[in-house]
């Protein structure tokens, strides 16, 4: 009898910690989500603040820069003491973590090295050669009326010690942010605007050709041994270069593409002298940051801006604002 009652007794509380089982798990989980949950709502109030004190409080500029001389065209390097400023400013606002401020000074100093080198020329009354030409805090242009009241994040995402997020406002834009705790307080560890790298592969550097050049029409991708004409983004045609020297390079005529359509390149217009497969076509030349050319078949190119496309050989172009 006994051993009945020890049998019915052990199944009872087997019984038991079964049914609290799913409860202690739903409690867990719960406690999950009300911690994600407190983060969402901490890191959505952070994102609002920073562009609250960017939008109204913020005094100094971004990367301020001087003239040498009152007369001068071209700014000759960074304003030692407005960056300074800046800095401090950053730190008092509690908002952003010294990661941050580290990298913000180090995006500066580098300006500042290729400025003063004169590698890289900011000329007076011309946009910044470096970045993509949008606020580097939001990479737009323009802020729509209340926009604060339409921030919403999304995509939170644990990365080491930092959660890496999205903030939008709508109308197409989605800008990455990432945070971390320092003393015990959400704070912005990077942001997208003011990535290192990102930066550092925008600068338009004055002694070097490669990269992408336009016209209105077509890009140019240049690299250390090709260009390549973009049409409308649909089509490309590749050409051979010849390097002369930091800031010059001949083209090699060629009929490599990749198309949907003829550009008629091929075409001779009843000219004796039209380009030749493997000879070259034309010089180009960087100065005074833009990118200027001599061809040598100067018949046939303004035969094939009459009659067939306008506006692909044209005699300069200029440095494409990338956007990254």
């Amino acid at each position: 009898m006994k051993k009945i009652i020890l049998f019915s007794f052990l199944v009872l509380l087997l019984n038991c910690n079964k049914t609290e089982s799913p409860k202690l798990e739903q409690s867990q989980n719960a406690l999950k989500i009300d911690s994600k949950s407190n983060d969402s709502i901490a890191l959505l109030a952070l994102t609002k603040n920073l562009y609250q004190w960017n939008e109204t409080e913020s005094k100094g500029q971004d990367f301020d820069v001087l003239l040498k001389n009152e007369n001068d065209s071209v700014y000759s390097e960074i304003d030692k003491t407005a960056h300074k400023k800046r800095l401090e400013e950053l730190r008092k606002t509690n908002l952003f973590t010294e990661d941050f401020i580290n990298n913000y000074n180090k995006v500066a100093l580098k300006i500042d090295e290729e400025m003063k080198s004169g590698a890289l020329v900011y000329k007076v009354g011309e946009l910044p050669p470096y970045g993509n030409g949008a606020n580097p805090w939001c990479n737009c242009q323009d802020r729509p009326d209340n926009f604060l009241d339409k921030i919403w994040i999304m995509n939170l995402k644990q990365d080491g010690q930092s959660v890496s997020y999205n903030w939008s406002w709508g109308d197409g834009l989605v800008y990455n942010l990432k945070a971390m705790k320092e003393d015990n307080q959400w704070k912005i560890n990077t942001m997208e605007g003011f990535d290192y790298n990102s930066f550092v592969r925008s600068f338009q550097l004055s002694d070097d050709f490669t990269g992408n050049w336009e016209n209105g029409l077509v890009i140019l991708h240049i690299s250390e041994a090709t260009l390549n004409f973009e049409y409308h983004g649909q089509c490309m045609y590749s050409y051979p270069i010849r390097k002369i020297n930091d800031n010059e390079f001949e083209m090699i005529w060629a009929r490599e593409m990749d198309c949907k359509f003829d550009n008629g390149t091929n075409k001779t217009f009843g000219l004796k002298k039209v380009p030749e497969i493997g000879k070259s076509f034309a010089k180009y030349k960087l100065e005074n940051s833009r990118l200027s050319v001599e061809y040598y078949y100067k018949d046939w190119v303004k035969k094939y801006s009459q009659e067939v496309q306008d506006k692909v050989f044209t005699p300069e172009y200029s440095r494409k604002i990338e956007s990254y």
